[in-house]
């Protein structure tokens, strides 16, 4: 993300208000059912093998498969109603600044990670995966001042210090990399090494953390219409011999998100058949309302879509929002607007919370969406049994759970 990048003249995302109908979310409602649910069906026995009808069964999920994240700034290290607020709305954080070269090394050999390793160990806490954004950046504005004046010997030591240090310090603590953010938009490190640069950038970073999922990251792609030129790009990058592994769009809106013509944009990055994260959402309007009609459908088309695997906002506070207020889901008091509303209302349509009897044959079944589940049965209020489990995406067969209660 590039805070000085202008949003200020950009058109609208497209499309006619003849598409902002009820089929496209009719369509990706149906999708959702079909990709995002797993049927779970729970089979309860009394020790002596007999079904057991008319018991109690509650499922509850407690955390989702799919990515509900958002960017994070080192307010959650400082305000604790930032911090609560964050645990409770996201399952996934990026650091906005924090693991960048410039606030890493903002002085040539003074290298700090003070700020990262105090987020990280918050993210642990809270059992929050986090991505790394980023350890390079192609934009020339964005590199560390000192940086930009060296000649290019000097340069490309730095890198592969930068690289070293940076990847080994952060190695096996981000799940993923943004290696080299924003090659379309920028040309600090080609100009001088030429695009096998990149190449190098991955193998490097795959030698250092092969654990980390190495993704390019750019902006324009589904909220301004260069979905092509990206895919090229990384057909490029992986004719180069780069190993690029994931695919980040940023997805910064202005007036209005288009859900039809983001499907069309993400369905051409499908076809390179590696998984999609929209790793930076935010749209801009100073009617809430619009910003959550915006939200739902951005979230609802990334939802449906089968190759997208998770929504990262960048930010959501109005008192730490890059964008400003008109671009937040949570007020400077901390009350969400309507954008919140809407955002905190599909995540309970999307969490499976059900409380069931079993049938005759000892059984509950329903489709629930994917993530982790604790399982509860019980008679009379009382707690027989409690189980954790995980219902994953990897297999399309329902789960079955088998539970044995003593017989009464």
């Amino acid at each position: 993300m590039d805070k000085k990048r202008d949003f200020s003249h950009q058109p609208l995302n497209g499309g006619s208000q003849e598409q902002e109908n009820q089929s496209w979310r009719k369509e990706a409602n149906d999708r959702i059912l079909q990709h995002r649910q797993r049927e779970l069906v729970i089979n309860v026995t009394n020790d002596e093998k007999k079904p057991v009808a008319g018991i109690e069964v509650e499922i509850k999920q407690i955390r989702h498969e799919f990515a509900f994240g958002s960017a994070m700034n080192d307010q959650v290290l400082l305000n604790k109603t930032y911090a609560d607020f964050f645990v409770k709305y996201f399952n996934w954080a990026v650091f906005e600044n924090e693991a960048k070269w410039y606030a890493n090394e903002p002085e040539r050999g003074k290298i700090t990670y003070e700020k990262a390793d105090a987020m990280l160990q918050f993210a642990d806490r809270h059992q929050l995966p986090v991505r790394g954004h980023a350890l390079f950046w192609e934009v020339e504005d964005a590199n560390p001042s000192w940086l930009r004046s060296l000649p290019n010997h000097e340069v490309y030591e730095a890198m592969k210090r930068r690289l070293e240090h940076a990847g080994n310090h952060f190695k096996g603590r981000f799940r993923h990399w943004d290696v080299n953010n924003e090659m379309m938009h920028g040309s600090f490190f080609k100009d001088r090494f030429g695009k096998n640069i990149w190449k190098w950038m991955y193998e490097e970073t795959k030698k250092i953390d092969p654990q980390a999922l190495l993704f390019v990251n750019d902006y324009n792609v589904i909220s301004y219409g260069e979905h092509h030129a990206y895919k090229a790009h990384i057909n490029e990058l992986r004719q180069l011999g780069a190993p690029v592994e994931a695919i980040g769009v940023q997805g910064h809106f202005g007036d209005r998100v288009d859900p039809v013509i983001v499907k069309e944009r993400l369905d051409v990055l499908a076809e390179l058949g590696l998984p999609i994260w929209v790793t930076e959402y935010d749209s801009v309007h100073p009617d809430a309302n619009r910003r959550a009609d915006n939200l739902e459908a951005l979230y609802r088309v990334a939802f449906s879509h089968p190759a997208v695997k998770g929504v990262l906002m960048w930010g959501f506070w109005a008192g730490a929002h890059w964008r400003g207020e008109h671009a937040a889901i949570v007020n400077y008091d901390w009350s969400l607007n309507e954008a919140g509303k809407r955002y905190e209302n599909l995540l309970k349509e999307w969490t499976t919370q059900r409380i069931e009897k079993t049938d005759a044959s000892g059984k509950v079944a329903c489709p629930a969406f994917h993530g982790t589940y604790e399982v509860r049965i019980g008679q009379q209020s009382k707690m027989l049994k409690q189980q954790t489990i995980e219902l994953d995406s990897n297999e399309q067969t329902p789960l079955q759970l088998n539970v044995i209660v003593p017989a009464e």
